[in-house]
């Protein structure tokens, strides 16, 4: 077989593999599915120079299902669950919470922004 032929089948083999591989689903992560209420937002800490962190509502209510996060229309949370219970969100502030789902069903996370840490709260509701 030529060098050219050989290549052909390659590039043809390749082109037919890759949709093959974008379309094989990922593993769903439903132990965390659930509505989980918003408990507190703390204000950690301060490094705005002297001026104060802006005051914080209790967040949004979360629904996890197969590992997306999504929230009410307010903050607008969106993010995702990992299958050990980690979660990475953003509002609509373009805030970033790295959090973690505890055995109890508590999802507890930091903001780290430039001037103010956040800690947030949420527990999941019992049916």
């Amino acid at each position: 077989m030529s060098g050219r032929a050989k290549t052909i089948l390659m590039v043809a083999g390749l082109a037919l593999a890759i949709p093959a591989a974008a379309q094989a689903p990922t593993p769903a992560t439903t132990a965390f599915d659930g509505h989980y209420t918003g408990v507190s937002a703390h204000v950690a800490k301060s490094l705005a120079h002297g001026r104060r962190c802006p005051r914080i509502h209790t967040p949004d209510a979360l629904t996890i299902t197969n590992g997306v996060v999504q929230s009410g229309a307010r903050d607008k949370w969106t993010g995702t669950v990992g299958p050990q219970g980690s979660v990475v969100l953003r509002n609509k502030l373009s805030m970033r919470v790295d959090a973690q789902i505890d055995p109890q069903g508590a999802i507890k996370g930091r903001y780290q922004g430039p001037e103010c840490m956040v800690d947030f709260v949420w527990h999941k509701q019992t049916a």
